[in-house]
C-alpha cells in the first residue's frame, strides 16, 4: 500500500496501523533497522552521544532553521538542523561518537522530505575518505541484511554499493567528455538548468546545489557513492593538495540523496570564510539576521584539531529506498 504526503487515512496512525499488516509491519522493520545501525556502530568503535533540541548557536549552514523560545524565561533557541557541529566538538576527547534522532528542518514536504525525520550523524577521528566510505558501505549493507534478511529488496538491490568520481556524472549531465572547471563548471551548470527550464539566475552556490540534484542524482539508479567533489561544491570538506578535489561523497539511491559526508575542515581559521559566507547567503537568501558564528564550536575545534570524517543518514530515506516506498509513507505520526 503506498500513501499520499497528507493521506487523511494516516492522520489516525494507531487505527491506520491496527487495519493495515503490511503497514504495521513496515514499522517493526524500521525498529529493526535501527537496531541493526546501533549494534553496527557499537561494534566499529562508536559511542551514542544524544544532543540537544534545542540549541543556542544557529548552525552554519546557508538555511533557515526553525527558532523558538522558552516560555518561562524568553530565552530563544535554534532547533536542531543536524548534530555535526555538536559531535565535531566531542572528537577532541572521544574517537568516534554518533547521534541518532531528530532533526527538525524548514522543507517543503512532499515525497522525499519531511520536516521532522530521525537521522543518524557521525564523527570519528584520523578516518580517510576511502576508509569511512567503506564504513558507510559495510553500515548500510550490514544493516539491510540484518533487518530485511536479505540485501535484495523491492527498492534497491545493496549486495554492490558502487563508487563513482562525481566527475564522471557531471560531464554525463552535461554531455561533454570530462567536467569542466571553476567558473566554467558553473557558467555549464546555470546553462543547464535554464535549458531544463529551472530557475539559473541565482548565487553559484545555489546554482550548483540545484544542478547536481536535478542534473546529476537524478541519474544514479543503483546504490552508489558519489565521491571527489569539485571545489564550488565542497560545503565543509577539506581539499585534497594532490587532486584539488573535495573529500565528500553522498551516497544516492534512486535519485535520492541518502546519505552525505566527508573529511572535515580542521581549524576555525579553515571554518570561518566558509561559515562567513553562509551567514552572508542566508541573510540575502532567506532574511537571517546575521550573527557572530558558532564561537563554542570554533573554540571546542581548535583545541586539538584532527581530520574527522562525519557523515549524516536519513533512516526514513534509507527505509524508503529499501521497501521500495517514498519518505512520506515510512514516518512514524506523520501527522504528529
Amino acid at each position: 500500500m503506498t500513501t499520499s504526503v497528507r493521506d487523511e487515512a494516516r492522520r489516525l496512525y494507531g487505527t491506520f496501523l491496527k487495519e493495515n499488516a503490511d503497514e504495521r509491519d513496515l514499522v517493526l522493520l524500521k525498529a529493526d533497522l535501527l537496531r541493526a545501525v546501533r549494534d553496527w556502530l557499537h561494534a566499529t568503535g562508536y559511542r551514542e552521544v544524544p544532543t540537544p533540541v534545542l540549541c543556542q548557536d544557529r548552525e552554519s549552514a546557508p538555511i533557515p532553521q526553525f527558532a523558538t523560545r522558552h516560555p518561562l524565561t524568553g530565552q530563544g533557541f535554534h532547533l536542531k538542523h543536524s548534530a555535526e557541529e555538536h559531535l565535531r566538538r566531542l572528537i577532541i576527547s572521544i574517537d568516534r561518537v554518533y547521534d541518532l534522532g531528530p532533526a527538525i528542518r524548514a522543507e517543503h514536504e512532499d515525497a522525499d522530505h519531511a520536516i521532522e525525520f530521525t537521522m543518524l550523524q557521525t564523527a570519528a577521528r584520523d578516518v580517510t575518505l576511502a576508509d569511512g566510505m567503506g564504513m558507510v558501505a559495510h553500515l548500510i549493507q550490514a544493516s539491510v541484511q540484518t533487518a530485511f534478511a536479505t540485501l535484495t529488496n523491492p527498492g534497491a538491490n545493496f549486495t554492490t554499493i558502487y563508487q563513482v568520481p562525481v566527475d564522471e556524472t557531471i560531464a554525463e549531465a552535461l554531455g561533454t567528455t570530462s567536467a569542466p572547471e571553476g567558473a566554467e563548471l558553473v557558467a555549464a551548470a546555470r546553462d543547464w538548468m535554464a535549458a531544463h527550464s529551472m530557475p539559473s539566475h541565482g548565487g553559484a552556490w545555489e546554482v550548483m546545489e540545484a544542478f547536481v540534484k536535478h542534473g546529476v542524482e537524478t541519474a544514479v539508479t543503483a546504490p552508489t557513492l558519489l565521491h571527489s567533489f569539485p571545489y564550488e561544491l565542497r560545503h565543509n570538506s577539506r581539499i585534497d593538495e594532490k587532486t584539488g578535489r573535495a573529500q565528500r561523497f553522498s551516497l544516492i539511491i534512486d535519485g535520492v540523496e541518502i546519505c552525505d559526508g566527508g573529511v572535515k575542515l580542521r581549524t576555525a581559521a579553515d571554518y570561518r570564510p566558509m561559515v562567513d559566507a553562509n551567514i552572508a547567503l542566508r541573510e540575502a537568501l532567506h532574511g537571517v539576521p546575521a550573527d557572530d558564528g558558532p564561537l563554542d564550536f570554533y573554540a571546542d575545534v581548535d583545541r586539538d584539531p584532527a581530520d574527522v570524517f562525519t557523515f549524516g543518514l536519513g533512516l526514513e530515506r534509507l527505509l524508503a529506498a529499501v521497501a521500495g516506498r517514498s519518505v512520506a509513507d515510512v514516518l512514524s505520526f506523520p501527522f504528529h
